[in-house]
């Protein structure tokens, strides 16, 4: 029995979980797919403002608040988030 409870517990631990919120990985994704053409490959500010090295959660508010031109994107709340940890990291 333990020897069952030991292999169900290893292949429950290698498998990802569904639905588990956007990493960091994929927050540059996002970021480059929604955010860098204004706001620079390297968050340095291109058309809109310099946001590296902003903290994640002021990040979310700007993208949950939608100004123009950002009323076109849509990102669900973990997007969000995922995003504003990848800015959270880039280099001022």
């Amino acid at each position: 029995m333990k020897k069952i409870l030991a292999a169900v517990l290893l292949v429950s631990a290698s498998v990802p979980a569904w639905g588990a919120p956007p990493s960091a990985t994929d927050g540059a994704a996002l970021y480059k797919k929604n955010c860098a053409a204004c706001h620079g490959a390297t968050g340095q500010g291109a058309t809109a403002p310099a946001v590296a090295g902003k903290q994640g959660s002021v990040v979310a508010k700007v993208v949950n608040a939608h100004p123009p031109p950002m009323d076109k994107i849509t990102l669900t709340p973990d997007e969000t988030a995922a995003v504003g940890r990848y800015v959270s990291t880039l280099k001022k």
